[in-house]
């Protein structure tokens, strides 16, 4: 049986310091386990991002009652891209999303919220 010692004298055997590490490991555990499973995790956030952009585009033009036609009149953007944003086809730069908050009279906000407590 093979025995460590520690800087305070206390001996301790293999299982003792496993079990300790089995402890200290287990205190937090990272949001997912596998990495197959953190890549569904990213693409489902990344999609919920998608999703909410989409939303606050939709929002901000209903609020000023403009269609897709009126914001790429004052953005000077194809209705295609636009259409492709709303649909989470594209990923708008910040630049993009920059317009839009300017020609709604809005404030581009972009925020990280904590995940603690998500299930």
């Amino acid at each position: 049986m093979s025995f460590i010692t520690s800087l305070e004298g206390v001996v301790m055997n293999n299982e003792d310091m496993k079990s300790i590490f089995d402890q200290i490991n287990n205190l937090k555990k990272p949001v997912t386990e596998s990495k197959e499973t953190n890549a569904a995790y990213e693409k489902d956030a990344f999609r919920e991002v998608l999703n909410g952009i989409s939303e606050e585009i939709q929002r901000v033009l209903d609020e000023n009652d403009f269609t897709q036609e009126d914001l790429c009149r004052i953005t000077n953007m194809s209705q295609s891209n636009i259409s492709k944003i709303q649909n989470g086809k594209v990923v708008p730069r910040i630049e993009t999303l920059q317009k839009i908050a300017n020609a709604t009279h809005t404030r581009l906000v972009i925020s990280f919220e904590s995940m603690e407590g998500e299930d």
